[in-house]
């Protein structure tokens, strides 16, 4: 039966252990997804999550995506080694929701889609996580909306949700922050959620020792740029020169700033400069390398160079 989420609700739930079958997570906040798919791996003993944990990437090729519903279901219904749940996160869902759909109205992968969220297996959770936009009229996403549980990750969905969002934050990091503070930080960040938490997490680190966030704090962390300037990275990357690009992320990283703030200006740049065309598959690596950096899966200097590359073409 479907039901709705807030991201932190469902955090709550995950952590209590009270998963559902099936999850229907997308949004624009690339750290709150990836939060509740870290949480859900976290139910698992660390030694048995090679064996009932199992991420999968959306493929590239249309024919393969069709078939990737097989091999989510087929894991699904593997029975855990050890553990009371298998754990299976599909990235990129869009693609494989778009790829469910057919010219005569129908399709065997469609048909098994809805079978499955009709009856999902009692031994595992089936996480949908979408990075790019959803097509809501595909029938599909509707199936999902209906059996799933959907975790909406979207704290600016309004213009006044900025200048509550970060006093909520505040208020989590037991930090108090002036009223004047927080409408800078709205104002400098618009709707754009990742850089709305880099700058955020830039005032925070500065005003740690202080015990609350002045405006002159936003003020400093804002201006105060770690290369001659602040847009010299993501401006190479709109010329699609690599090299000067990553000279730029070297002067950042070097300058002292945080990786996960270079990756919010990054997803900005994919989010807003790139071609429609190329924004899913970019918003795609963004949110893979965010999983790496979150989960320690690599050094963050090599996971932010390859991801310039790879948005380099």
């Amino acid at each position: 039966m479907a039901t709705r989420q807030t991201p932190h609700a469902c955090l709550d739930r995950i952590k209590a252990g009270d998963l559902a079958p099936v999850y229907f997570i997308h949004g624009p906040d690339a750290e709150l997804k990836a939060s509740i798919v870290t949480a859900l791996g976290n139910t698992l003993e660390e030694d048995l999550r090679p064996y009932n944990l199992d991420r999968q990437q959306a493929s590239e090729s249309k024919g393969d995506l069709r078939r990737q519903i097989w091999t989510l279901f087929d894991l699904a219904r593997t029975v855990p080694m050890l553990a009371p749940r298998r754990i299976v996160v599909l990235l990129g869902a869009e693609k494989v929701l778009g790829a469910l759909r057919d010219a005569d109205g129908g399709s065997d992968e469609l048909e098994a889609f809805e079978t499955y969220l009709k009856d999902p297996v009692s031994h595992a959770t089936i996480a949908f996580v979408a990075s790019g936009d959803l097509d809501r009229r595909l029938k599909a996403v509707q199936l999902l909306e209906k059996h799933a549980t959907t975790v909406v990750c979207d704290p600016l969905a309004d213009a006044g949700d900025a200048a509550l969002w970060v006093k909520a934050e505040a208020g989590r990091e037991g930090i108090r922050i002036e009223p004047r503070a927080v409408q800078l930080l709205a104002k400098l960040a618009g709707s754009d959620i990742g850089r709305l938490r880099a700058e955020f997490e830039r005032a925070l680190l500065f005003a740690s020792g202080d015990g609350i966030i002045t405006e002159a704090a936003v003020q400093e962390v804002a201006s105060g740029p770690t290369s001659r300037d602040p847009w010299a990275m993501t401006n190479a990357l709109e010329r699609r020169q690599a090299g000067e690009a990553l000279r730029e992320l070297a002067l950042k990283l070097d300058g002292g700033e945080f990786p996960l703030m270079v990756l919010g200006q990054i997803a900005w740049f994919v989010r807003t400069k790139m071609p429609p065309q190329a924004v899913g598959a970019a918003l795609d690596a963004v949110f893979r390398t965010d999983l790496a950096l979150k989960t320690s899966r690599g050094e963050p200097r090599v996971l932010l160079e390859r991801l310039i590359v790879e948005l380099s073409g």
